[in-house]
């Protein structure tokens, strides 16, 4: 096959996401007592900004993770907007190569972050084709299911079923925090175990088959 790239991305809400949500969170009307009224309103409007980290429009990108053809391995941590911009200039450089790109999840949601991200950013980023039918691109969630949603397992499955003995350090809603919490290098560790997971489920696959010793599983 061409040559492969293995991209996964991390995300987190916009910092003012909340103004760009639509509706107001009200509380039922059975609600009467004050602070519980306030509770409620509180919950639902941290529920919608965690949501935003998976929203084309009012995500940003904390972190991504590449892996090239030859065993090459890096992990942009994006701290601000400064690092996305530096990350996914880095991504388009490879990408304007035209590889085959290889994803877990990445049709529904990795590439078209990405290229909508790049935009708002202003980011010289390639179209990327998004068929899943025609597409060279690879998506092993997509192919595992035989592109039935009912079917669809995530990454972490497949590395424990696999037994690949390696551990994700934090989930996604942890991932979506990391803003918050400052948990940065356990970002970092999380990318490089999904990165890790897919070329090893890839190469299980079939769908990669060199590299194995270089990138040094």
């Amino acid at each position: 096959m061409r040559h492969w790239l293995i991209v996964d991305v991390a995300t987190a809400a916009l910092p003012d996401a909340e103004m760009y949500l639509e509706g107001t969170v009200r509380a039922p009307k059975n609600y009467k007592d004050a602070q519980a009224i306030a509770d409620y309103i509180a919950e639902k409007q941290a529920e919608r900004t965690a949501s935003a980290a998976l929203d084309m429009d009012l995500a940003r990108i904390t972190g991504i993770g590449v892996m090239l053809s030859g065993g090459w391995t890096t992990i942009h941590i994006c701290r601000d907007e400064v690092d996305e911009r530096t990350a996914l200039g880095a991504l388009a450089k490879e990408l304007f190569n035209n590889p085959t790109i290889v994803t877990f999840g990445g049709f529904n949601f990795d590439l078209p972050l990405l290229m909508r991200r790049a935009r708002y950013l202003g980011v010289n980023f390639p179209t990327i084709h998004l068929d899943r039918f025609k597409s060279h691109h690879l998506d092993l969630c997509e192919l595992l299911s035989d592109r039935n949603p009912q079917r669809r397992r995530s990454l972490e499955f497949y590395a424990k079923r696999l037994g690949m003995g390696i551990t994700k350090t934090l989930s996604g809603a942890e991932e979506a925090r990391v803003p918050e919490t400052g948990r940065w290098d356990d970002l970092r560790d999380s990318l490089e175990h999904d990165i890790t997971a897919a070329y090893r489920l890839a190469t299980w696959m079939g769908v990669i088959r060199d590299e194995a010793e270089a990138v040094g599983f």
